[in-house]
């Protein structure tokens, strides 16, 4: 794989990670009172603080994801932000696991699967900007 397939990759997967983490945030602005209940009745305060950070976070990478090159710093920024994403998913789902409803563990353990998919294309398209085929 080329550099341009490499940033077409990255590029491709910035879009989609951006818009649906965006998609994401306004579902836990819009829902956040039944979510907090989903989560052992935590205060809506904490989805409505998740939903406004994720709106922030997915209309940050869709931005990146329109550039032509997206500066490898911040993507790699992305990549271990997406990679602590996953390992605080599976930390607290696995803390709270006994206060947790079941669709609130199938909502998060989704969320949690897409940002492992977004991390490892991003990370793919990363290691082929950065090491191009001979």
């Amino acid at each position: 794989m080329n550099h341009s397939n490499g940033y077409s990759l990255l590029k491709n997967t910035f879009l989609i990670n951006g818009f649906l983490s965006g998609a994401t945030g306004v579902i836990c602005l819009v829902l956040a009172d039944y979510l907090s209940t989903l989560y052992g009745n935590l205060p809506s305060l904490y989805p409505e603080l998740m939903g406004g950070g994720l709106v922030g976070f997915g209309g940050f990478v869709f931005f990146m994801g329109k550039k032509e090159k997206p500066n490898l710093t911040i993507s790699h920024i992305i990549f271990y932000l997406d990679v602590a994403w996953v390992l605080g998913t599976i930390g607290l789902l696995s803390a709270f696991f006994e206060n947790i409803h079941i669709f609130g563990f199938a909502f998060a353990t989704a969320v949690g699967l897409a940002v492992l998919g977004f991390a490892i294309f991003e990370f793919k398209g990363i290691r082929n900007i950065k090491t191009p085929a001979n």
